[in-house]
């Protein structure tokens, strides 16, 4: 089983998960920022630029 990642909240701004969606400008479908697949799926023909930034935030187990 591929265990699937939903991102953090590096701004503690997000209040539910609606927060999170967005709906897709070329599609118009919603979809969950937080999730990686789901945001590459809309890019819809986009060039995408991949740079490296700040190391995210240590996932803590509750």
């Amino acid at each position: 089983m591929i265990r699937r990642y939903t991102g953090v909240d590096a701004d503690g701004i997000a209040e539910s998960d609606a927060d999170h969606s967005m709906r897709c400008p070329g599609c118009g479908e919603w979809f969950d920022m937080r999730d990686l697949s789901q945001v590459l799926a809309h890019i819809h023909d986009a060039e995408v630029e991949i740079g490296m930034g700040q190391r995210p935030p240590e996932r803590r187990e509750h």
